[in-house]
């Protein structure tokens, strides 16, 4: 009876360390998968502020091109490039620190505070953004006004466009504010594992 309790015992003891490794194993697995989550949230973030900086760098050159063949003042096309060449370099600005993190290599309070800091810029953007848009639509339709010939069809077309790019523009900007904060969230998670 000795020999088989001690038996019962030394495999009791096999099964709890094997429970034990699988434990570590979920453990390790749960952590790579919430590590998985925030690089790719972390490259979202990086290719939305890629793909803006392209638009925005093209932008300026289609922009002036096409006031200059309009006829607008060099004021309005100088004002212009100035405008989007300070919101493509706000954006660079906001995405600088975030192109170079690695979530699994890096410090995860310092990836947070580089994500707090972006999430910051972003939220407070359209305290610049929202008024030098008023502006330039005011100098826009002034400049319109002297070109009579265009100025029908011009309202029309900056109108339309006007709605779209309002429309995309606050979406994306939704959607970087959440992508940032499911960051966040992974962060706080891998940093309540450890």
């Amino acid at each position: 009876m000795e020999e088989r309790d001690y038996q019962e015992l030394h495999e009791l003891r096999e099964q709890i360390g094997l429970l034990k490794e699988k434990l570590v194993r979920q453990q390790i697995i749960s952590e790579q998968a919430i590590i998985g989550a925030a690089q790719k949230g972390i490259s979202k973030l990086n290719r939305a502020g890629k793909s803006t900086i392209y638009l925005g760098l093209f932008a300026i050159v289609w922009c002036t091109l096409a006031f200059y063949n309009m006829g607008f003042s060099y004021a309005f096309i100088a004002f212009n490039a100035i405008f989007l060449a300070v919101c493509v370099a706000a954006t660079i600005y906001a995405h600088w620190e975030l192109m170079s993190v690695d979530i699994a290599r890096g410090n995860l309070v310092e990836i947070a505070q580089k994500l707090i800091r972006f999430r910051k810029i972003y939220s407070k953007w359209h305290f610049f953004s929202v008024p030098g848009l008023l502006v330039w639509c005011y100098f826009m339709y002034r400049e319109s006004l002297v070109i009579p010939e265009i100025a029908d069809a011009f309202y029309i077309g900056a109108t339309i466009g006007g709605v779209i790019g309002a429309i995309v523009g606050l979406k994306k900007y939704f959607t970087i504010l959440r992508e940032a904060d499911k960051v966040l969230a992974n962060i706080n998670d891998l940093m309540k594992q450890e």
